[in-house]
C-alpha cells in the first residue's frame, strides 16, 4: 500500500491522541465522512489502523498498531484499548481540535507525550516526582505560555481537586491551568477551592457541557 502524506499525519495524529472516533478523523483530515472511511478501511486492511467496537449501538474506536505507530514515528507505544478512558479521551480530542483552531500558531501536547518524556528525562538521570501532575494535555501558545488542560466529564471530590491544585502550585513547568468542569455548581466549587489555596493567578476553571 502507497501512503499519502495525509495518511502519514492520521497515523501520527490517532497514535499521539491514543484512541480516536473515525468521525474526528473524518473531520480532521477529509472534506467529507465517505472518503474518510474508505481510507481508514484501507489502513485497517493493510494493518496500520485497528477499529474497535464496544457497543453495536457506539462507533468504533480508532487505534494505531504496532505497525501504525512506528510509521507514525512519535516514539510511542500502541495504546491499549481502555474502556473506562474511551469517553474522556474523545472528549479530549474534540476540546484540543478547539483550542488550536481558537489560537493561532498553538502547539498541543498529548498526555501520551508529555508521559514519555517524563520518562525520557527521569532515565537520563532527572528526578521523577510521583507527586507531580501530568495535565490531559499541554497547550503552547504563540507567545510561549504553556497551558495546562484538564477536563472532567463528571465531578471529583473536594480532596482530589484539592490534591491537584497543590500539585500544580509547585510545577514550574506550567504557566497556567484551563480546568475545564462539567457544570456551573462545579465550577462554583473549583473557584472557591482556587481562591483558598491563593492560586487564582495559577488556575482558570471553565464550564465545559459535555452532551
Amino acid at each position: 500500500m502507497r501512503l499519502t502524506p495525509r495518511d502519514l499525519d492520521l497515523l501520527r495524529f490517532t497514535a499521539r491522541h491514543g484512541m480516536v472516533a473515525p468521525e474526528q478523523l473524518a473531520r480532521r483530515f477529509f472534506t467529507s465522512t465517505p472518503p474518510a472511511l474508505r481510507r481508514l478501511r484501507a489502513l485497517e486492511a493493510a494493518g496500520l489502523l485497528v477499529r474497535d467496537r464496544m457497543l453495536v449501538a457506539a462507533p468504533p474506536v480508532v487505534r494505531a498498531t504496532p505497525s501504525g505507530t512506528r510509521l507514525a514515528g512519535c516514539n510511542l507505544a500502541p495504546a491499549s484499548l481502555d474502556l473506562a478512558r474511551i469517553a474522556h479521551n474523545l472528549a479530549l480530542v474534540d476540546l484540543s481540535d478547539e483550542l488550536l483552531a481558537a489560537h493561532t500558531a498553538s502547539a498541543w501536547t498529548t498526555e501520551r507525550e508529555l508521559r514519555r518524556d517524563r520518562v525520557r528525562a527521569a532515565r537520563a538521570g532527572g528526578r521523577w516526582d510521583r507527586q507531580r501532575r501530568v495535565p490531559d494535555g499541554l497547550l503552547r501558545l504563540a507567545g510561549g505560555t504553556r497551558v495546562a488542560v484538564e477536563l472532567d466529564l463528571t465531578p471529583k471530590r473536594s480532596a482530589r481537586l484539592d490534591l491537584l491544585a497543590g500539585a500544580y502550585a509547585v510545577d514550574r513547568d506550567v504557566d497556567t491551568v484551563w480546568w475545564y468542569l462539567p457544570s456551573e455548581v462545579a465550577v462554583s466549587r473549583m473557584r472557591a477551592l482556587v481562591a483558598e489555596r491563593g492560586l487564582e493567578h495559577l488556575i482558570e476553571p471553565r464550564l465545559r457541557r459535555i452532551s
